[in-house]
């Protein structure tokens, strides 16, 4: 069994490739907490009366519980896969590795929900629903998880959100196009060379920045999104350089709060999360999690799913009765994701099925990516 993790500081700065200690960060119990936060947000998109929000809404203008936990993914995402390019530089490794995350638990969903869940929740004949060609449109649309159906035939049609199945996914795709774009930059040699990257990222963020200058909509957040993703990146390149602080995360913290209801707050929030995520992180103690269970990648996947069919069947549900139910129900289909369909294909990354590991060991970074 190994040791177990040695405190910490908390408080006080430090740079980030100091508290990058093998084995001892919060990624993981991050990831979860984020992916738990997904469903909360969704809880309240789709039962809460008109007028109410939760928290994260009713204290951060522009931001929901669920966009700020994809903001979390995206710098997590941006940050993990950097280090992991920078250790292995090899294409066909990172483009392997990205799909055995991605696409081998996405498909086993995309299944779950045309064949099982489909046909209980459709309102026609269980023989109309297999003959109707949006049901194989579906699943042929969404087989690369770019651009997305949402709708199965006579599913979930009188929810408050009608017809839609699985709402989490889009920034699935749009994530999945920044492992391409960071892909194309390691096939050509800038993540290899910081001054290059640094350049083209610091382009990019220069651009999005006057878009923002000139009033250029974003109400999809996937502006700020990319450049939280690129930002965390570039945090990874330079993280021999930049501090971690407490009192510096809790200044920008404050600053934000100061310019609450200006349009200076989006800007200084995305900053201030994508610090706090490295400093949770890396910062603070660490959070004992065992290596054999990563089930965020599950309970983003099947959530929005669960919460759909739990207000089908029970309208009048209030949004914190939701979310605690749609957890329990969403975590055990996480959990058998993982362990009959997640773990097994990872472990084809060496080129064999994986092995559970030693009872009691504890969660180490693979950095590999949010997921």
């Amino acid at each position: 069994m190994p040791d177990a993790p040695s405190p910490r500081p908390w408080w006080g700065t430090a740079a980030l490739s100091a508290n990058r200690i093998p084995g001892q960060d919060n990624a993981l119990p991050l990831r979860h907490l984020a992916s738990l936060m997904v469903i909360y947000g969704h809880s309240y998109d789709l039962s809460a009366p008109m007028g109410q929000a939760d928290l994260v809404a009713r204290t951060m203008p522009g931001f929901k519980a669920g966009t700020l936990a994809v903001y979390v993914f995206f710098t997590l995402s941006g940050f993990l896969l950097m280090l992991s390019m920078q250790r292995h530089p090899g294409f066909l490794r990172y483009a392997w590795h990205r799909f055995l995350r991605i696409f081998p638990a996405y498909w086993v969903m995309l299944l779950t929900t045309v064949l099982l869940l489909g046909p209980v929740a459709t309102t026609l004949a269980t023989g109309d629903y297999f003959s109707h060609g949006d049901t194989w449109r579906h699943l042929r649309e969404n087989l690369l998880p770019l651009s997305f159906n949402w709708q199965l035939p006579g599913v979930f049609e009188a929810n408050p959100l009608p017809g839609v199945i699985n709402g989490s996914l889009w920034s699935l795709g749009l994530e999945l196009r920044w492992y391409a774009y960071l892909g194309l930059l390691l096939l050509l040699g800038a993540v290899a060379r910081r001054p290059v990257f640094t350049a083209i990222a610091l382009a990019f963020v220069g651009f999005a920045a006057w878009e923002w200058t000139i009033g250029k909509p974003d109400p999809l957040h996937y502006r700020a999104l990319s450049v939280t993703f690129m930002l965390a990146a570039l945090v990874a390149q330079w993280r021999d350089r930049l501090p971690l602080s407490t009192p510096l995360l809790l200044a920008t913290m404050g600053a934000a709060a100061l310019l609450h209801e200006s349009r200076w707050f989006g800007p200084l929030a995305t900053l201030a999360v994508i610090y706090g995520v490295l400093v949770i992180t890396y910062r603070l103690p660490v959070w004992r999690w065992s290596a054999s269970r990563d089930y965020s990648y599950g309970l983003f996947l099947y959530g929005f799913p669960v919460q759909q069919a739990l207000l089908a069947a029970w309208p009048s549900v209030p949004p914190l009765a939701l979310f605690a139910c749609a957890t329990l129900l969403a975590a055990l289909l996480a959990a058998l994701s993982w362990h009959l369909v997640e773990r097994p294909a990872l472990g084809f990354k060496r080129g064999r099925p994986a092995m559970p590991p030693a009872a009691g060991a504890v969660y180490q970074t693979r950095s590999s990516g949010t997921w």
